[in-house]
This record gives C-alpha cells, structure tokens and sequence, in this order.
C-alpha cells in the first residue's frame, strides 16, 4: 500500500520597508527541482502538497503465485494435522512441540528449513496458523517466497477447499480478514511487509 505523507509549503518575502506580501510559489516547478514525477504528488487547493511514497512498490508490481486449482487435493478438514499435511503432500523439514495459549500441546511444522521463508503451519485443538512470505527485493527471495506461498495454498485447501485457497488469494493481493469463517471457523490475517498469516479459531 502506498504511504502518505503531506508537506506544507509557505513562503514570504519582504521587499525594503514595504508591507508583507505572499509570494507565489509554483508548486509544479518545486516538486519538479526535488525529483518528483506528476505521478508521485498531488497539490490541494490550499496549498498542501501530499506526496506519494514508493515504499513497497517492488513487491506490489511481482505476479504472486495464484492456486488454479488444477493439482489434486482432498479437502481433510481442520482436526488432524497429520491428514492436512498427507492431503497437501507436504513433508515437513521440522516439527516443534510447543502449547498453545490455552496450554493445549501445539506443534509447528516447518516445511522446508533449507530456507528462513519456508511456509510454516501449527496446529492445536484450538488453532491453526499459516506463516508465508512475500519479499521481493531480490531474485532469491521471489523465489523463495513463491515456493511459501504455494505450500500455503496446499495446505489451505487441504483444510478447507476452494474457500481455503480463495481466502490465500484475497490475502496474499493485499486482502485483511476480520473474523471471516473459513470452513466453518473464524479467521484473522493479512499481509505486512512481505510477512503473511492467517489465523483460524477453532474453539468457536
């Protein structure tokens, strides 16, 4: 998403002793000697000058990785991890014992540990999370991300079928979720700086 930033410009010049008068500055011309494009700006009417920043822009122009649904995968449900995983054909790299919030026993699966970007998935009798990434500052990590993202999406559909790899879609394009069901149970998720999650209660 575009950050915002408004810059207020006024100047004055007083000429010998005479009174105080505006001077009129071409905005156009100012925000051209600082190296801003048309594009990158907007004048108001009362003068403020909102400029647009450009962080983040590599990523938004990469062509993430969409499911076509095309590969074959059962749709499981949300209970067992071990059948999630079999469905998506997903052989995690490590597997991490932990407890939830509820101190109910978790475990994350890390899919692939050959790189820091691997897609991660926990699940509890009272929870499930996706980790993915998103970076593109460099070849690599494109890459790497991709492979995230598609493991994502597996496991997504394994969980919850088409509705699971719609909710990947809609998240990984910039997309938030706010307590929307997916299969049956509350989700939260977005996008933040190249790092993605989505959030499914299953003790609803």
């Amino acid at each position: 998403m575009l950050k915002r930033a408004a810059v207020l410009m006024c100047m004055f010049a007083i000429t010998g002793c005479s009174e105080p008068e505006p001077q009129v500055i071409d905005l156009d011309k100012a925000a051209a000697d600082a190296g801003l494009a048309p594009e990158d700006y907007k004048v108001h009417e009362n003068g403020t000058i909102q400029i647009y920043s450009k962080v983040g822009t590599e990523q938004e122009n990469v062509s993430w990785y969409q499911d076509d649904l095309s590969e074959p995968v059962e749709t499981v449900g949300m209970s067992n991890a071990d059948a999630i995983l079999a469905s998506a054909g997903l052989e995690p790299d490590e597997v991490e014992n932990l407890a939830d919030t509820e101190g109910q026993p978790k475990k994350l699966y890390v899919i692939n540990d050959e790189t820091p970007l691997s897609a991660l998935f926990s699940h509890s009798p009272n929870s499930i999370e996706l980790n993915w990434y998103q970076f593109s500052d460099k070849p690599e990590t494109t890459e790497n991300s991709q492979q995230s993202l598609k493991d994502t999406y597996k496991l997504a559909r394994a969980m919850a079928g088409r509705e699971g790899a719609e909710a990947i879609m809609y998240l990984s394009n910039g997309g938030k979720y706010r307590s929307k069901l997916i299969g049956g149970y509350p989700a939260t998720g977005q996008c933040n700086d190249g790092v993605c999650f989505v959030h499914i209660d299953l003790s609803s």
